[in-house]
């Protein structure tokens, strides 16, 4: 009986030495594969269209991304339009709601911001040709739902927390925490309501939130793939 109790033991002690411990590679392969990564690189272009909710205002909002890192944000209330513009290098804004009409030159700050907005494959793809780090932070619960955790960060100092369902593969969540300024930001963004279109996976809706108070939701309507988009929408905006 002592032979086999010992026997048992052993086989345990060998079993859990074997079994492969979960790692980045595995979790962002899934992941990968959960969010239609292939389709989502035979991406040129996309517009994503919809609603910003934010204290209690709703303002009808346009974004648009184009290989290799373009983006412009657009939003209209009350016959004002503010703008957001970045052709790959240079970035501008126009901001009517804080009296600012003609367009202003991003600071390195916001360019910053806009560049890991400006890539259409996500940051996690690649990470290590784009010179970030990526790490596995141990399992968390989200609100009843078991997370894997993927912190990422990258050379300006800048650091983002993956929350990707252990189940799904998912994205759920990402908490970021910026250097603007010299001081640090923190915020965390929640997506949910996914629809897949044309074989990747869109959330229709995405809350923002700092210190736990809600900051704004974006409510993502229609999401446009692949279409033309002229060049001259991510230069600097017109008076």
């Amino acid at each position: 009986m002592k032979k086999s109790t010992a026997f048992f033991t052993v086989l345990f002690l060998v079993l859990g030495t074997t079994l492969p411990a979960q790692s980045v590679e595995e979790i962002l392969k899934e992941h990968f594969s959960a969010i239609g990564q292939d389709n989502m690189l035979k991406l040129n272009t996309q517009r994503l269209s919809g609603k910003m909710v934010q204290s209690g205002l709703e303002i009808p909002f346009i974004q648009m991304g184009k290989r290799p890192a373009k983006v412009r944000v657009e939003g209209t209330f009350q016959d004002l339009t503010f703008i957001q513009t970045f052709n790959g290098k240079e970035g501008w804004s126009i901001n009517p709601f804080a009296g600012v009409t003609d367009p202003q030159q991003m600071t390195d700050d916001d360019l910053k911001g806009m560049r890991y907005q400006a890539d259409m494959d996500g940051m996690l793809w690649n990470w290590n040709e784009k010179g970030y780090t990526v790490t596995f932070d141990g399992k968390e619960d989200m609100e009843g739902t078991s997370c894997f955790k993927l912190k990422l960060d990258t050379k300006e100092g800048d650091t983002f927390t993956y929350y990707i369902d252990s189940d799904s593969y998912i994205l759920l969540r990402t908490n970021t925490k910026m250097k603007i300024m010299g001081n640090e930001t923190e915020s965390d963004t929640y997506f949910s309501n996914y629809s897949m279109v044309e074989g990747i996976a869109v959330p229709g809706k995405i809350d923002t939130k700092m210190k736990g108070q809600l900051m704004g939701t974006l409510v993502i309507e229609k999401a446009e793939l692949n279409i033309e988009l002229d060049d001259a929408l991510f230069e600097k905006p017109a008076l």
